[in-house]
């Protein structure tokens, strides 16, 4: 992801709601892809008025920054949510019981994590419906308690994943210990929000991608026949001792339990490599200047670039006395899927396209 500028100059975060420097208002406008210095226009019953420094546009907040200062988006019509937050089927009660303040702080990091996936799949043109727009082809997003960390709630197990359009993630997840605790037990070697819901996302996109443009023959043929009994390969996947799940030529062990999961993985992945791309030809990182992902780049280039930025990575945290950044290693048979995935996204994609430096 690339930074961004205040009208004042300071450089900004894509979280930021305050530049620190002039102290104007920020918000994140999803068509134009920018983060905006805001000033107030006028007061009214939902809230206030903002007009826009640089595009001379106005926008009004998000409800939910106004009701729980977890959204920095904007709203330019009649909605009371903006993009982002109009995906939202079910969020954890927020108000109710002494545990409220802790669900608060958990799904404002889901949310967080959430606007980061959309910004990329935004970035790449990939279309993000939401499922009041069309029930058939809308995404949604619900964020659950069980009753592992909720003994007041119905359901009696929560599992992250995806069904006709539906996200699900457990609000445990956003517990840092808790989702160690996930990691280590399941033998995983990265476990993040960000990176289950760009790995979900890409359940969603095998629908619109592979399936109604007619690519099953050529998706089978890379990874599978994903006709096979789903729940029947991962229990046998779960049943495994976890260290013999490993084979090499996979982007991970989880890849291998079906092919569905093998392409969201990949896809997951894809989209890890072209967001810190971006963020890194931002900072100059990587020559050329910055990568626009709404030009389709050259997926050799990326590859390229991808190992020595990732080599880096992992070297800085280990400086830090850290683990890997990204620990994994792209087998030329994992590199063939992250083609397809590149081509999916971009089906006309030309050789690479860069942003002039600035």
């Amino acid at each position: 992801m690339r930074n961004f500028t205040c009208v004042c100059g300071q450089g900004l975060f894509f979280e930021n709601s305050q530049c620190t420097a002039c102290g104007r208002r920020l918000g994140f406008d999803p068509q134009r892809g920018e983060l905006l210095a805001l000033e107030p226009v006028q007061a009214e019953p939902s809230g206030v008025l903002w007009h826009s420094v640089e595009t001379g546009l106005t926008y009004r907040p998000c409800r939910n920054d106004l009701d729980f200062h977890v959204c920095n988006w904007l709203v330019g019509d009649s909605d009371q949510y903006c993009l982002s937050c109009r995906l939202n089927r079910i969020v954890p009660d927020l108000e109710s019981s002494v545990r409220a303040p802790l669900r608060r702080e958990r799904w404002a990091r889901l949310e967080q994590a959430k606007r980061r996936l959309l910004f990329t799949l935004l970035a790449m043109g990939l279309p993000v419906v939401s499922k009041s727009e069309s029930q058939s082809d809308g995404l949604a997003f619900a964020f659950l308690e069980d009753q592992r960390s909720n003994p007041a709630v119905m359901e009696q197990h929560v599992l992250t994943g995806h069904w006709q359009g539906l996200i699900t993630v457990n609000l445990a997840e956003a517990d840092h210990v808790e989702r160690e605790k996930m990691r280590q037990g399941l033998g995983e070697s990265y476990r993040t929000l960000l990176g289950h819901l760009r790995h979900e996302s890409g359940h969603y996109y095998f629908e619109q991608r592979v399936v109604q443009q007619g690519e099953l023959e050529g998706f089978r043929a890379l990874f599978g026949d994903e006709r096979q009994d789903y729940d029947c390969a991962l229990r046998s996947y779960y049943a495994q001792p976890m260290p013999a799940q490993k084979r090499p030529e996979m982007i991970s062990a989880y890849a291998q339990s079906h092919p569905l999961e093998d392409w969201a993985e990949c896809w997951a992945h894809y989209l890890h490599m072209m967001d810190t791309l971006e963020t890194a030809s931002d900072y100059g990182l990587v020559p050329g200047g910055i990568l626009d992902l709404r030009c389709g780049p050259d997926i050799e280039w990326c590859f390229w670039q991808w190992s020595r930025v990732s080599v880096a990575m992992n070297a800085l945290n280990r400086s830090m006395g850290l683990d890997d950044a990204y620990p994994f290693v792209h087998s030329e048979l994992t590199l063939r899927k992250l083609r397809y995935v590149h081509q999916r996204i971009y089906p006309n994609s030309m050789p690479r396209q860069m942003a002039a430096s600035v």
